[in-house]
């Protein structure tokens, strides 16, 4: 595995949306191409809910790999839940702005503007689009976003992005273009990335720019996938605009060829309607579908076996961009296994079977057998849940099956597993050949949740007793998970 790191800015709700669906994929041990994940939340409104529920998870993401062993032929480990390395610049998600003025005039000092700027100005915006609240975001606004989010490659996070980069290390962008903060951000953010001698606000030159410069960069643009019913506030936020915007920015996104390495585009016509919230705590999305596919679009940016497809560069130039967008198999309302293409299903099916097993396992039987099983005698015993990294794993178990749960209630569902079952081996839903065939003697004697246990004894013998208690846990589940479930495309 390559020792490299990528850098993603996830600008406005979508990219913290998104984030979350990658958190997830790498929950479950889904390959990815780098060895450390750096997440970089660029986003107005502070304390919108999408962004304070992806800062948890991330939180508690950091907590589970630190104890987690990596795949490793040598030590003999196997185990990918968490495989993947999570780092926050400066301990912080968040791209802190400097400025933080609430209303939009007062950011532009119109105040201190002569008679003619003021004119000006009024020509320019309207009085609504002044008098407008930041604290939430810009609202679908991204002529507010650009004037903005000029300031923000003078923040802490940006400079040590600066200090902390190194050559090997790529960069990519999630945003949406429907919006305001993301639709405004990425253009600005590719722009910064790229210009020659980038200097802080003391004048001073950033570390390792010319390493930033030259940098593998890939982006995803979100278009329209969902839409807001009407504003139950003074929300400037419209969806009978965003197809409008869309293609707009599409025809300024026209001036980046050449010079991203990748572009990837998603959408779906088939929208769900959410309720009309501006920002806030109040905004909070169910997830859907498109944000997963999005995230696995970073993860194929990363694919070494990809980058001759998706990097075309000659002497650290771009000689042409890669577009690519997702597809399913067919139109269809409800998306199972069998609806994605063989890459997608190869990426996905055992590793979220996997860990949705796992998770099913301590929801349904963990408390009930453990003490009967000789896999967990004197290793996990009562106070074993009370450990904060395995407290911190099922919090994340239990958002892993919300996250699961949410995409099933969309227009467009994504719908895999059968979720409401507590059986050990039928939560998969369709003609989907991955449950592992038991050997004859165990078919018999091993029924529904005893034959994970029985796994689970078989394997405790094959994990390293040297590992902490924590970490062997991780192990064993993995090691058993992998023993029953092997989806073969």
């Amino acid at each position: 595995m390559a020792s490299n790191k990528l850098y993603i800015f996830g600008s406005g709700g979508t990219g913290s949306r998104v984030l979350k669906s990658l958190i997830m994929l790498l929950a479950s041990g889904v390959e990815c191409g780098v060895d450390t994940i750096v997440p970089i939340v660029i986003d107005r409104d502070m304390s919108n809910h999408d962004l304070t529920r992806t800062k948890t998870l991330i939180e508690n993401y950091i907590t589970v790999n630190n104890i987690a062993p990596k795949e490793d032929t040598q030590k003999g480990y196997k185990n990918r839940f968490f495989n993947t390395r999570i780092e926050l610049l400066n301990n912080e998600l968040c791209l802190q702005l400097k400025d933080n003025t609430q209303k939009f005039n007062e950011f532009i000092g119109k105040n201190t503007m002569s008679s003619e700027n003021k004119a000006l100005v009024d020509i320019l915006f309207s009085k609504e689009t002044l008098e407008l609240d930041m604290t939430e975001g810009f609202q679908g606004n991204p002529n507010i976003g650009s004037v903005v989010l000029n300031q923000f490659d003078d923040s802490d996070i940006f400079k040590a992005f600066a200090n902390d980069f190194k050559d090997g290390d790529r960069i990519f962008i999630v945003s949406s273009i429907f919006g305001g903060t993301g639709a405004s951000g990425f253009p600005l953010l590719r722009k910064v990335l790229q210009s020659p001698n980038q200097k802080d606000a003391e004048g001073q030159p950033l570390p390792n720019w010319g390493l930033v410069n030259k940098a593998p960069i890939g982006a995803i643009s979100v278009l329209p996938y969902f839409n807001v019913g009407a504003a139950t506030d003074n929300s400037l936020v419209n969806s009978d605009t965003f197809i409008d915007k869309s293609k707009a920015a599409l025809s300024y996104y026209k001036t980046e060829d050449k010079k991203l390495d990748t572009l990837y585009y998603i959408a779906d016509t088939n929208t769900t309607t959410y309720e009309h919230h501006k920002g806030g705590d109040e905004q909070k999305n169910n997830a859907h579908f498109v944000e997963l596919a999005a995230a696995m679009s970073i993860l194929d940016f990363v694919n070494p076996q990809l980058q001759q497809k998706n990097i075309h560069r000659k002497d650290d130039k771009i000689e042409s961009t890669t577009y690519k967008e997702f597809g399913i198999s067919a139109n269809v309302s409800e998306i199972g296994f069998a609806n994605l293409e063989d890459e997608s299903q190869k990426m996905l099916i055992n590793p979220l079977s996997r860990f949705l097993l796992f998770r099913n396992y301590m929801q349904f039987v963990f408390e009930k057998e453990r003490k009967y099983q000789p896999y967990a005698h004197r290793r996990f015993n009562e106070d074993f849940r009370k450990e904060n990294s395995i407290k911190k794993l099922e919090s994340l178990q239990s958002s892993f099956f919300t996250w699961l749960r949410e995409m099933e209630n969309q227009n467009r569902r994504f719908s895999p597993f059968n979720l409401s079952t507590n059986n050990a081996f039928d939560f998969v839903k369709g003609d989907i050949s991955l449950i592992t065939k038991p050997i004859w003697s165990d078919n018999i004697r091993y029924k529904n949740w005893a034959r994970v246990d029985n796994e689970l004894n078989r394997q405790i013998s094959k994990t390293d007793k040297a590992l902490g208690n924590e970490s062997r846990f991780l192990e064993l589940f993995y090691r058993a998970t992998e023993s029953l479930i092997n989806f073969k495309s």
